[in-house]
């Protein structure tokens, strides 16, 4: 299959960077650090929002002060670019 760096890569070597399409996998899968500072250990980020289209991270839209939000890597891309869910964004549980 694919090594961690192939599958979590959002500049794939010769391939464009993907934007993200609001899957949710990411948060669903493993919540990070970020959320991990800000809400402790979550099986799912309480940031985590379905907009009726795709999911938001609260603490993007409506940032806290003292978050420090580069971990996240806004606006650089999906860093699942063969994760399955993109093509079928929906609200998960």
């Amino acid at each position: 299959m694919f090594d961690n760096d192939e599958f979590f890569s959002p500049k794939d070597p010769g391939l464009p960077p993907l934007d993200c399409v609001g899957c949710g996998w990411c948060c669903l899968d493993n919540p990070c650090e970020v959320s991990h500072a800000v809400y402790g250990y979550t099986p799912r980020c309480p940031a985590l929002e379905w907009t009726g289209a795709r999911y938001v991270c609260a603490l993007v839209v409506r940032p806290q002060a003292g978050v420090d939000l580069a971990p996240l890597f806004v606006g650089q891309g999906c860093c699942a670019r063969h994760n399955a869910w993109r093509g079928d964004v929906k609200k998960r549980g």
